[in-house]
């Protein structure tokens, strides 16, 4: 469910003909373009393809993700939400691990190929072009290491999703015959959570990735349910992504040049560097778009909401909250209470959290801060694909908007060229 506050005049008007024709042909784009994204066509195969990759997997206790930005943040999302484990390498844990590595960050790199048991180890790249600087020095430091410890047995060690046609990884894996599956066409690093990019992952780590597929395809039904009857019924119901996209269009327009992602369910705190990637990325060009701010409820508002409540009016928000029925648990407070404190009992944590997420929310309306909330009553792997799948079409819906193109990042580039020139005329 989706409600908005103090967004009078960042709503959609159903009576301008120029912005629903403006909708009407947003819509006839999607449909041209069927991004795999907006189809998920290809899912019915890249089921089959995992069901018969599980034997193989089963061989392994550990993945190794290499892997930076999209490659990474997806996977990594949907690990530390629904199979959590430390950061850092542990060691004699029974059930599966993933370790991701995200960063040319020596020690870590080093520490999972000292202390990770390498023959119960499967080294997953990940590089959508096949050429990302980072991932590919971690692949050829992995590869020299299993290389050197497995010599008969190292190429079963290695498996690659990337481009099914080009790049230097493409090449690696018809060389050494690696296992390998494909980024559809057009799908983006950072819409790539719903293809082999999120699902090789979830599948080793035994996490319900059929259901989180389910609830993308919900969200797509059901958007592409309400376009339909949009563009046939004379009642003009808008969209609710599309009535967020105008929300945080129309925000920016204004001058709202911030928008906070204000987080209150903790088991989903991972979706924030996620989405904020998303947003960034795509959003980010022609000196449009808006700074994403990213805050998890109740931390942050002892860190953060002070600058969000009292500092220069600059800021929309989008809140994320969920109220679930909590049962009796040790997180219940008892009736033994001080007296000063006797209001709080028989109340558990997650009421708690409640109450502090109605409070902020109510006081950033209060300061008349435009502000939208989605909630939840379930926090499952089937909600949390429905989430990210509507996140991923209003940052694309937001992106016409602008008449900017939410699939590409051309200004980082430069700074991708820029380093490895540096490294090239190094001796």
């Amino acid at each position: 469910m989706i409600t908005f506050y103090n967004t009078e005049k960042f709503s959609f008007s159903k009576e301008d003909p120029i912005a629903i024709n403006q909708i009407n042909n947003f819509i006839q784009k999607l449909k041209i373009e069927k991004l795999p994204f907006s189809t998920l066509d290809f899912i019915d195969n890249l089921f089959l393809e995992l069901e018969n990759l599980k034997p193989y997997f089963n061989q392994f206790d550990h993945l190794l993700l290499l892997g930076i930005g999209g490659s990474a943040l997806g996977p990594h999302a949907l690990q530390k939400t629904f199979s959590p484990q430390d950061k850092f390498v542990l060691q004699n844990e029974k059930q599966k691990q993933l370790w991701v590595i995200d960063n040319v960050h020596s020690a870590h790199l080093n520490e999972c190929l000292e202390n990770l048991p390498l023959e119960k180890t499967l080294v997953l790249t990940i590089s959508k072009s096949g050429s990302t600087l980072e991932t590919i020095a971690q692949y050829f430091i992995c590869k020299q290491q299993f290389e050197k410890i497995l010599p008969q047995t190292w190429k079963n060690h290695f498996f690659i999703i990337t481009d099914d046609e080009t790049g230097f990884l493409r090449e690696e894996v018809k060389t050494y015959n690696f296992k390998s599956l494909p980024v559809p066409n057009k799908l983006g690093g950072r819409f790539s959570i719903f293809c082999a990019v999120g699902l090789v992952p979830a599948c080793f780590l035994g996490i319900d990735y059929k259901s989180f597929i389910q609830g993308a395809i919900s969200a797509k039904n059901s958007f592409f349910q309400e376009c339909e009857l949009f563009l046939h019924s004379n009642q003009k119901t808008l969209p609710q992504l599309f009535e967020l996209a105008y929300f945080t269009y129309s925000t920016m327009q204004a001058g709202f040049s911030e928008l906070i992602f204000f987080n209150y369910i903790p088991k989903w705190a991972s979706l924030n560097l996620w989405f904020r990637q998303l947003w960034s990325e795509s959003l980010g060009k022609q000196s449009l778009g808006s700074t994403p701010v990213i805050a998890l409820g109740t931390v942050d508002q002892h860190s953060i909401l002070q600058l969000f409540l009292d500092s220069k009016p600059n800021k929309a928000a989008f809140f994320l909250e969920s109220y679930t029925q909590e049962k009796k648990s040790l997180c219940t407070l008892s009736e033994n209470l001080p007296n000063k404190w006797k209001w709080l009992a028989n109340k558990n944590i997650t009421d708690i959290l409640y109450a502090e997420t109605k409070a902020t929310k109510a006081s950033m309306i209060n300061h008349h801060i435009p502000l939208c909330s989605m909630e939840f009553t379930e926090i499952d792997e089937k909600n949390f694909g429905k989430l990210m799948w509507d996140l991923c079409m209003v940052t694309i819906l937001t992106a016409y908007f602008l008449n900017i193109n939410p699939f590409d990042q051309p200004a980082v580039e430069e700074s991708k060229t820029i380093a490895k020139q540096y490294l090239s005329e190094q001796k």
